[in-house]
């Protein structure tokens, strides 16, 4: 289940998408924007008061920005329920495309498992535990 305010995040890149240079197998500003508007949607949810750094088209992406987005992520991993499977957050040197996968798989999990409570809430919230039912009729 992706968040369905925000576009979808991308966490099947392969070795083929990199070598012959699809939309996936290249990294570009889309890339860091998605990535960027989930940490700003978890860190707004969660109640973090996180920072996203901003990129336009045509700059570089630092190690500094990257790390940025790596602090971010950890930050939000620290506050929320992470499953045992989820992959361990990357480090912001040698970037390549299982880590950019791992960042998305990451808060693709964060997102799915706050999207579960949500709805979890709305079913759990119309009966309060220990209190007594009846019904009418029986």
């Amino acid at each position: 289940m992706n968040n369905p305010n925000l576009d979808p995040l991308i966490t099947d890149r392969t070795t083929q998408d990199v070598s012959t240079g699809t939309e996936k197998g290249v990294y570009n500003v889309s890339d860091i924007q998605r990535i960027n508007s989930y940490i700003q949607y978890l860190s707004d949810v969660l109640g973090l008061n996180l920072t996203v750094t901003d990129v336009s088209l045509g700059q570089a992406l630092t190690r500094i920005q990257m790390q940025s987005i790596i602090d971010n992520v950890n930050a939000i991993r620290a506050a929320w329920y992470v499953a045992n499977d989820t992959p361990q957050t990357p480090i912001a040197v040698n970037w390549d495309y299982v880590k950019a996968n791992n960042i998305e798989k990451i808060l693709k999990v964060l997102d799915e498992f706050y999207q579960s409570v949500q709805i979890d809430k709305l079913y759990s919230g119309t009966f309060r535990a220990g209190h007594q039912i009846k019904f009418r009729g029986a």
